[in-house]
């Protein structure tokens, strides 16, 4: 094996910056997939209720498929961080065709409230991931 073949391990100490790097990064990745879920829930909702004529059970249609990942987002768990990526696609898919037909402010709201939670989502999985495999980088790396 030549010399440029030949990688060093990373020391704890490099490991450990790396670790708190993503840590901040999750932080961030937390706060704003949350609160755009959030925000997402109480606007879908709000809106639902505005006409007199408004149905408790299309609510119940609306919101279900999206309440289901609370638990996983409570347990902090990567793969529901990816799900959620998948689950507003139909979400996403419903509204783009109101945003270019109404251009309602709530249909734009909600448009990019999506594509917020859809991003920050996907990498919020990645760092949980990256903190997964950092830890075990760190409680396997032998001492000097």
């Amino acid at each position: 094996m030549s010399d440029t073949e030949k990688t060093e391990m990373p020391s704890i100490e490099e490991l450990n910056s790396a670790l708190a790097q993503v840590n901040q990064k999750l932080k961030l990745g937390f706060w704003i997939t949350h609160a755009s879920f959030a925000a997402f829930l109480f606007l879908m909702s709000w809106l639902n209720f505005q006409p007199a004529d408004s149905s408790f059970k299309l609510w119940l249609v609306k919101i279900f498929p999206l309440l289901i990942f609370i638990p996983g987002f409570v347990q902090r768990k990567y793969r529901t961080y990816s799900w959620i990526c998948f689950a507003i696609l139909p979400y996403f898919i419903w509204l783009t065709p109101l945003v270019m037909a109404r251009g309602n402010w709530s249909d734009w709201t909600m448009i990019t409230l999506i594509v917020v939670m859809f991003i920050s989502a996907m990498m919020t999985s990645r760092w949980m991931q990256q903190e997964s495999y950092l830890g075990w980088q760190i409680s396997n790396t032998p001492s000097n």
